[in-house]
């Protein structure tokens, strides 16, 4: 009872010793327990520009496989085809997959060097799954070789697999022959002889003449146009003059002296057209092309019979210039023809021109007829030559 009684004076002791305190200032500090903010991540390890980037390289690798190898090939422009477009595609897709890093300059060797392999062993895969479950012989390419003047066509298959290639004129068969598939790659050349029936188009693009090469394995057909490098046959020759005088003492009257010559030749089927007026030519000029040829000029009309003689190679004259895209002087150190080598009198002059085609046709025109008047304008006259 006594310990009761002892806990009960302890307690009230404490109780009069906050009592006592009371009249004494308390300062009471209240601590406010500041709520825990989580660490916000800088870096979470996402670059969402970057994984756009690895997709858009994924997508054109795709369209690229594709173009290559599952849509059957066919020749675009200038001798390239569709499976040209390999190569540039695996560049494009590798450029693509590191255009981030790339644009901001940031280079990681080890990335780029993985990437780069990354993408060919994705498109050797591919390649090879294409080329060995095709189970047939499909062509890649077929290019003009101007030198040997024949057609070089490279085909794909399975190694060991025969196949028959034939060219095909207007869907008649020209040339036949087999071959076999040597390490999934096939090479065969044609001369131009062997099948050659003229252009493949007009000057304007128009079809005349279809070329086809078709190839047979297995069982399976796989087919290419060619018409674009089979217009070889020169049609139309044109001859272009310009006047070269001076004036008398007096500045009045002209003096003529020659005339300066120029040729264009190439396709001119259906509307090409000689014209001259005014000293100049206005006709309608052919479409030149890369052919081999040998030309004849011959100035008629006159008291003397001026030649020339000029031979391409490919449209390229040696001499001369190139005739694959303009008219060429006949006079390669800047010369003429001058007045005593060729003019009689005033009057219309033909300009013969006799074309040997490698293959074709031999053509001889006699369209480019002009007129002068030498005579009546050193006389006081001032009439610009112009068409017969």
């Amino acid at each position: 009872m006594s310990g009761l009684l002892d806990k009960a004076n302890q307690s009230v002791k404490s109780n009069s010793n906050v009592t006592k305190g009371e009249d004494q200032d308390l300062t009471i500090v209240e601590t406010i327990a500041e709520p825990m903010m989580l660490a916000e991540s800088k870096d979470s390890g996402f670059d969402a520009v970057k994984l756009q980037f690895q997709l858009g390289a994924g997508a054109v690798l795709i369209v690229t496989m594709v173009i290559v190898f599952i849509l059957d090939n066919k020749a675009l422009f200038a001798g390239i085809t569709l499976d040209d477009l390999f190569l540039p595609g695996i560049i494009l897709s590798w450029l693509v997959f590191n255009g981030k890093d790339l644009m901001e300059q940031e280079f990681d060797a080890k990335m780029l060097g993985a990437s780069a392999i990354g993408i060919l062993l994705v498109s050797g895969v591919f390649a090879g799954l294409s080329f060995f479950n095709s189970g047939s012989v499909t062509i890649s390419n077929i290019e003009f070789d101007g030198e040997a003047n024949e057609i070089d066509l490279t085909f794909y298959g399975p190694s060991g697999m025969e196949y028959t290639v034939e060219v095909l004129v207007d869907g008649d068969v020209k040339y036949t022959r087999d071959a076999v598939i040597d390490s999934s790659k096939g090479r065969l050349s044609v001369s131009l002889d062997d099948f050659w029936d003229g252009n493949a188009e007009d000057m304007n693009g128009k079809e005349l003449i279809e070329y086809e090469i078709l190839v047979t394995s297995n069982g399976e057909e796989d087919s290419m146009k060619f018409n674009d490098i089979m217009n070889r046959e020169i049609d139309t020759a044109y001859i272009s003059v310009q006047e070269k005088f001076t004036y008398d003492s007096g500045g009045e009257n002209r003096v003529y002296e020659g005339i300066y010559l120029n040729m264009i030749v190439g396709i001119g089927t259906p509307n090409a057209e000689f014209d001259f007026e005014e000293g100049i030519f206005t006709g309608k000029e052919p479409l030149p092309v890369e052919s081999d040829w040998t030309a004849e000029i011959r100035v008629l009309g006159g008291s003397e019979i001026p030649e020339y003689s000029v031979y391409a190679d490919e449209g390229i004259a040696n001499g001369y210039g190139d005739f694959n895209f303009d008219w060429v002087s006949l006079y390669s150190d800047g010369g003429y023809l001058e007045k005593d080598d060729f003019y009689g009198d005033d009057g219309c002059y033909t300009f013969e021109i006799t074309i040997v085609n490698e293959h074709g046709e031999t053509l001889v025109s006699t369209d480019s007829r002009i007129e002068f008047f030498w005579d009546e304008n050193e006389a006081g006259g001032d009439k610009a030559a112009e068409a017969c």
